[in-house]
């Protein structure tokens, strides 16, 4: 008798190895989601660089704040003179960001003392830093 197909057992051990491969590379799949949400913050960083220095470069100063989130330093200062537009949208959520952003959160720091700013960057999680921008 000649029949064709496959067996029971070379069906389970297929299965079997996708298993282990998905069990591979889903974890591997999730960091890099995250990484490229990351990069996106990093260059919403670099265009909202630019607006504060163009800020600078009409005013004389950079704003003057504490750890003030990008929707107030966009929203008090930004959208005024016209350097910004719209609040940029955050890479984590898909939407503009947001004054109680966590997830690819940033903050800015300007002080009147030495006008120095400091534009810092968080990860998914709130606290750990992805990148820190400065003028000095």
């Amino acid at each position: 008798m000649n029949r064709k197909g496959f067996t029971l057992i070379e069906l389970l051990v297929v299965i079997g190895i996708i298993g282990i491969l998905t069990a591979f590379l889903v974890p591997m799949l999730m960091g890099v989601q995250d990484r490229a949400k990351e990069a996106g913050v990093k260059s919403v960083m670099h265009s909202v660089q630019i607006a504060v220095e163009s800020y600078n470069m009409e005013n004389g100063s950079y704003p003057i704040a504490s750890g003030i989130s990008l929707f107030n330093l966009v929203d008090n200062y930004l959208k005024v003179g016209g350097y910004m537009i719209t609040v940029p949208k955050n890479p984590f959520t898909g939407k503009a960001y947001e004054e109680a952003d966590v997830a690819g959160k940033i903050t800015y720091t300007c002080s009147a003392d030495d006008n120095k700013y400091t534009l810092t960057a968080y990860k998914r999680d709130g606290s750990t830093k992805i990148q820190e921008l400065t003028n000095m």
